[in-house]
Parts: C-alpha cells; structure tokens; sequence
C-alpha cells in the first residue's frame, strides 16, 4: 500500500469511487479538478500491486491560520473494514503534525455514519455534541469533530 498525491491523472478513478460512495452527497468533477489544482493536500492510497487500484483518498484544506479542514475522507467499500481508512488517516494525521502552525483538525461526519465516527475517535478526535441539521444536500444531518494536535 502506498499513499500518494493525487494528481489529475486520478480524477476520473476518483469521482467513480465519490459517486459510488456519496451518491447525491458526492462533490463535483469541476470542485474535484479545482481541489487537485490547488494547493490542497489531496492523498490517495493505491494498492501498488494491482496497477495501483484506488482503494481511497483523503482531502484537507488549510481554511483558517491554525487549522486543517477535511472536507472529504472515502474507502472503496470493497477494502472497507480491513485497516485501510485508519492506514490513510494515520499517515495524514502525520503529515499534519509536521506542519507546525496547524493546532487543530476539524471534519463534518454524517451522524448515521457510526463505522467513520469510531474511526475518527479512535484517533481522538471529538464529536461536538451539537448536530449540524440538514448538512448535507441529502439532508442528513452532520456532527463536527475535532482533533486537537496539541492532544496527540
């Protein structure tokens, strides 16, 4: 397993896996293409042996001074539940740690999403308590949740 920067090369593999996996919550083709043209940390985590099969990505965006946004964190649910999101997300959590001005990460998580919610805590972020109502174009609502680096 490697993780990589995604570059545009992978746009197509990605939006099939985001529309597989988001359906109508799924970003754009446009934004993706944006957000690999930006200086935005964009990782993917490819199989190396199988031509470098997508098995997920990860996308932060640096949007106050202090402070990692993850706008987008998907595992193709084939190699879900195998270690591969907690692999990603502890390689980026990481490379996060190595930018010394940022104190916090942040990230919104659909509250029905119960397998990313112990993801996320298990690498101790924490659930704001109160819901962000209709967050998503589904409606669905979404719990914000924090890490703070300092805590690691």
């Amino acid at each position: 397993m490697k993780v990589k920067n995604v570059n545009s090369r992978d746009l197509e593999q990605i939006m099939i896996l985001e529309k597989e996996v988001f359906r109508e919550n799924a970003f754009s083709k446009h934004l993706m293409g944006e957000l690999i043209h930006r200086n935005t940390l964009f990782l993917k985590l490819a199989n190396g042996k199988n031509k470098n099969e997508l098995i997920g990505f990860i996308i932060l965006i640096k949007d106050r001074k202090d402070r990692i946004n993850i706008i987008n964190f998907l595992i193709n649910p084939r190699f879900q539940n195998k270690g591969y999101g907690a692999l990603l997300l502890k390689n980026t959590i990481q490379r996060i740690t190595q930018l010394k001005e940022i104190k916090k990460v942040v990230l919104n998580v659909q509250v029905s999403n119960s397998q990313a919610i112990k993801l996320y805590e298990k690498f101790n972020f924490r659930k704001n308590p109160k819901k962000i109502e209709n967050y998503y174009q589904s409606g669905e609502s979404a719990y914000l949740m924090e890490l703070f680096i300092d805590s690691l």
